[in-house]
């Protein structure tokens, strides 16, 4: 072993303070990870709040803007649909461009207070126009079968269903019938459990995260640190904090202002019976608060700093949740430079995309000038399958 290693182990073994007691530094180690931790976690959320409040100054209207003029192009499509002068094709890809742009427009938060349902209803009544007694018959079994797998049971009024084909206001009104008449309270559900219902990125994880929380409150952990809360010597630390923190006990204008807000973070951390916070105070606030932690006591603090640890380690490594965690996951680059290249390849993304759009809505105002249009999509299209054939290398030469 080299002489400048052998220093360096000394000098580390050195700054590493020695614990009679395994328990007492296995609490400090803990400790010393868990603020890690925290350092990381707030280095991570200002790094997320600084690109987040970058993305709604310089992308987030082009965004918008964007949606608006989908939206537009969608309506003005949506125009077309009753015509009778369509080929097949041309009406199967004026229908696959709809359902691309609404696809789209579904799944943007920033599409704003766009009535997508009443697009969707135009579009549908358009539609419906031009189907013929088989593809009626069709859109009924698929109106039967969906109801059936939904609600357990479907009208046998032909009539009826032919009613919620021609007019789907008549569908989703059934619809909604139906949920009320068979509750629709019958699961309880936590709480405190994420409502996804309004974000257009959630999905499984943000769930899954809030399991992973809930699986780690193991009920005989809870009573231990209910119990040791009630035991004298934390009740002692308590008291210690409130005098050091109490301030009335403080002269400096500044500093009492300091100690009120952390006897409030006190107090609340008390009734709430939050160990973790009394604990932070006491490490931070407290010199002696080591003396107070008998071997009782850490039989119980440090599996709850465990899992501590373990909830912090869950949301660093997740990261933010919902569409601030989406911008962050795709403009937060290794460097900088990465990071600023990124938002500007996505700027100029949506300003040539806007550009285009209204081209778009200036030129299709006709059947004559949509076709086109159509017809750059069919061959696109046709390209693609093509693209995806086997070539004749791959069919005789295997």
């Amino acid at each position: 072993m080299s002489l400048t290693k052998s220093k360096t182990s000394a000098k580390r073994k050195k700054a590493e303070p020695r614990h009679e007691s395994p328990a007492l530094a296995y609490f400090h180690r803990q400790w010393q990870a868990i603020e890690k931790l925290q350092a990381k976690l707030a280095k991570q959320e200002q790094e997320g709040a600084d690109i987040y409040q970058r993305f709604v100054s310089d992308i987030e209207p082009l965004e918008r803007e964007q949606c608006g003029l989908i939206f537009q192009l969608c309506q003005r499509l949506a125009g077309f649909t009753a015509r009778k002068s369509f080929t097949q094709w041309q009406r199967e890809m004026l229908h696959g461009w709809i359902d691309e742009l609404m696809g789209y427009l579904e799944s943007n938060p920033f599409r704003g207070e766009l009535d997508l349902e009443s697009l969707y209803m135009a579009v549908q009544a358009g539609s419906v126009s031009q189907l013929d007694d088989d593809q009626l018959e069709a859109s009924c079994d698929f109106i039967t079968d969906m109801l059936q797998e939904a609600f357990g049971e479907s009208p046998d009024d032909i009539e009826l269903l032919l009613e919620m084909v021609r007019n789907p206001e008549k569908l989703r009104d059934y619809m909604q019938a139906q949920a009320q008449k068979q509750g629709g309270d019958e699961h309880e559900w936590d709480d405190d459990a994420p409502d996804c219902g309004d974000d257009p990125f959630a999905n499984d994880e943000a769930f899954a995260r809030w399991q992973d929380h809930h699986d780690m409150a193991d009920p005989d952990e809870v009573a231990r640190v209910e119990q040791l809360l009630d035991n004298s010597s934390l009740k002692q630390l308590y008291r210690k904090l409130a005098m050091t923190l109490h301030p009335d006990r403080e002269q400096d204008p500044v500093k009492r202002e300091e100690k009120s807000r952390l006897m409030g973070e006190l107090s609340h951390a008390w009734e709430t019976r939050d160990m973790f916070t009394l604990l932070h105070l006491a490490h931070t606030h407290l010199p002696e608060a080591d003396k107070l932690l008998s071997e009782e006591n850490l039989v119980a603090i440090n599996p709850a700093l465990w899992q501590k640890k373990r909830e912090l380690e869950i949301c660093f490594y997740s990261g933010p949740e919902g569409v601030q965690g989406v911008i962050l996951h795709k403009f937060k680059q290794r460097s900088k430079k990465k990071t600023d290249l990124a938002f500007e390849e996505h700027q100029h993304y949506l300003q040539r995309d806007i550009k285009q759009l209204h081209g778009q809505l200036a030129t299709i105002t006709t059947l004559a000038t949509l076709k086109p249009y159509l017809a750059e999509r069919w061959d696109a299209r046709q390209h693609a399958i093509w693209d995806e054939e086997p070539d004749f290398d791959e069919i005789f030469f295997r």
